[in-house]
């Protein structure tokens, strides 16, 4: 596996490449569809645009951040082309989402739980959440051309930072609006493991606080939700 810093070394899709890319436009430029080997995170700060991720096209405001999965084709299309447009995006392989993997935590998991679903565009309502994801991935770019010992380090670390956080709001977005109102037990043990991130969220801890036996939690949680209750705790 190679180890790939910059989009101009033509990373293929095993490679561990990732990179933060910052660009502002007097005028809209002209780009046309493309796919790549690896994800790309979106980040839109100022414009007027919309966004083609194939047979959809998406509006795209301040406070939407776009994951766009590897081979999907997409492109950018103005809706004012003379307004200045900024934006910030980076760029990351599966390899290097990878190697974040620790036990049952993922990076990955969640961006390609959101690829199967086809979800592209993510609405960030908390504005904090969003500042942070901009500000890691600013780091990120500005420690592009730097030569300093800790780079590598506090690169892995803003991109554990940035990419939970938008796992947070991909698995917020995806997940709620599935179940809303349709079990009113389930219901009731979704906002008790929202709520309690920290307590103990084992199958025998949830069945025995809401009087339930574990093969009913387990055959409803799925059918409910579509995800067992281990994969729901530890996105």
């Amino acid at each position: 596996m190679r180890y790939i810093l910059r989009e101009a070394e033509r990373p293929l899709a095993g490679d561990y490449y990732y990179e933060a890319t910052k660009t502002t436009n007097d005028h809209f430029p002209d780009i046309p569809a493309h796919t790549h080997n690896f994800y790309e995170i979106y980040i839109f700060r100022t414009g007027s645009v919309k966004l083609a991720i194939e047979d959809k096209i998406y509006n795209v405001r301040r406070g939407d951040i776009i994951v766009i999965p590897p081979f999907t084709i997409h492109q950018l299309l103005p809706k004012n082309p003379d307004q200045i447009y900024d934006r910030i995006y980076m760029y990351i392989s599966e390899p290097c989402l990878k190697s974040f993997q620790f036990n049952e935590h993922s990076l990955l998991s969640p961006l390609q739980m959101a690829m199967q679903e086809k979800r592209f565009h993510f609405d960030i309502a908390d504005e904090k959440d969003y500042e942070q994801i901009y500000e890691a991935m600013l780091a990120i770019y500005k420690n592009k051309n730097q030569k300093i010992f800790e780079k590598e380090m506090m690169n892995r670390s803003g991109i554990t930072k940035l990419v939970t956080l938008i796992n947070k709001h991909i698995f917020m977005d995806m997940g709620p609006k599935k179940v809303t109102h349709v079990n009113p037990v389930i219901d009731k043990i979704l906002s008790y493991i929202n709520e309690n991130l920290d307590a103990d969220l084992s199958l025998d801890a949830i069945a025995e606080r809401f009087y339930i036996s574990k093969s009913y939690l387990m055959h409803r949680f799925k059918e409910v939700t579509g995800y067992t209750v281990h994969q729901y705790t530890v996105q």
